[in-house]
């Protein structure tokens, strides 16, 4: 389109050039244009710079620079395209409505070669003008302004182009980003809230509101948002189900997350790891949820430790299941001399003590005695319940 444009410019310039140049020069300007329409640049270009070289005539200077355009158009070399219409300016020979089109067409190439300062200047120029086109200009300000890294003085103009055109999404997501940018979250927010709600089922708008709201610390939107997502369905379990379960542990929602965790693993949308067992283990344990974390302890691959058999263990004790408490401390082959395994010891001393066998209770308490980390501990019990070690 870009190319076009620019064309046309060039060729509507040439059809009124005979009444304001001389014979000569006319002739030679038509057989530069059609060399150049055979592709045969090369030649036209010989034609040009003779023209240039020998004329005092601005206009002829201007319509050659014009057709010299014209050839860098066609071979995509748009610096050179600039420096030509730069000097089609500078003569000031053209009407003010051609003028103006030279103006729009190296905003829209300074824009294209990332000269964005060059691009933003001859569009607020054209602003002023009656003659011209607002939105297009507008357009090219927004691009310009953001690509230049000017991020709020992009944003009223990404708005009004917004405001034209149909399809606009790709504008949202830089109106959104120029907001990230200068950091006001508040109407970052606002954009991705409306594009969530524009664009339902677009799952990245979905984890970057999310996101911000994280970022911002506005936890419970951030929990609200996300439950949304899940429940329609939208975000990506496999990708994203841990960003979401550590989001409910962040709100302290335990038993939500345990509850998502183990759906998850369930439906093998999470990998059946030793990672992943502490998570759902910790949050049933968090949430004081007993008789999950009780089947898990039991029955997990991931539980046969000397961590979680204690703690299995502290559960039956906690709930006055002594008998299940010792059944699992014994069951069990823990680590010998680690402070782990002095604890199951006084554990299970406790537990025989509970259920009135004396006897077992002592032998666990002395045996805990000669385990180096808990040996204090168990005297100071053992002088408590009133034994004779």
């Amino acid at each position: 389109m870009k190319k076009i444009i620019l064309i046309c410019l060039v060729f509507a310039s040439i059809l009124n050039a005979k009444t304001t140049i001389s014979q000569k020069s006319y002739k030679q300007l038509q057989k530069a244009n059609k060399l150049i329409e055979s592709n045969q640049y090369s030649n036209a270009k010989v034609i040009l710079d003779n023209l240039l070289a020998n004329s005092k005539n601005d206009m002829e200077k201007t319509y050659a620079y014009q057709a010299l355009a014209n050839i860098y158009i066609n071979k995509d070399q748009y610096k050179k395209v600039a420096v030509n219409y730069e000097k089609i300016l500078k003569l000031n020979v053209l009407e003010t409505k051609d003028l103006e089109n030279i103006k729009f067409s190296l905003s829209q190439i300074y824009l294209s070669i990332s000269n964005y300062n060059k691009s933003i200047f001859y569009s607020l120029d054209l602003l002023k003008s009656e003659n011209t086109k607002k939105t297009k200009i507008q357009e090219n300000l927004a691009l310009a302004y953001y690509y230049n890294k000017q991020y709020k003085k992009s944003i009223p103009y990404v708005k009004k182009t917004i405001q034209i055109k149909k399809k606009n999404e790709s504008w949202y997501r830089m109106l959104y980003s120029a907001y990230i940018e200068i950091k006001d979250y508040n109407n970052a927010i606002k954009t991705l809230k409306y594009m969530v709600r524009k664009y339902t089922k677009e799952e990245s708008y979905w984890m970057q509101l999310i996101s911000i709201y994280q970022n911002t610390q506005r936890y419970k939107e951030s929990l609200a948002t996300i439950e949304l997502a899940y429940k329609k369905d939208i975000i990506n379990k496999k990708k994203n189900i841990m960003y979401f379960v550590n989001i409910l542990l962040q709100n302290r929602l335990y038993n939500k997350a345990g509850t998502i965790m183990e759906e998850s693993l369930n439906k093998n949308i999470l990998k059946d790891s030793k990672r992943n067992f502490n998570i759902l283990i910790s949050s049933y344990l968090n949430a004081k949820n007993y008789k999950k974390s009780i089947y898990f302890l039991k029955s997990s691959k991931y539980a046969k430790t000397d961590k979680y058999q204690l703690i299995l263990g502290n559960i039956f004790y906690n709930r006055s299941d002594y008998k299940n408490s010792i059944k699992t401390l014994k069951a069990y082959s823990f680590n010998k001399n680690s402070r782990i395994s002095g604890q199951k010891d006084i554990l299970i001393a406790l537990s025989y003590y509970e259920v009135e066998n004396t006897k077992q209770s002592k032998k666990y308490l002395k045996k805990a005695m000669a385990n180096k980390y808990e040996k204090k501990r168990a005297r100071n019990i053992a002088r408590d319940l009133s034994f004779k070690i």
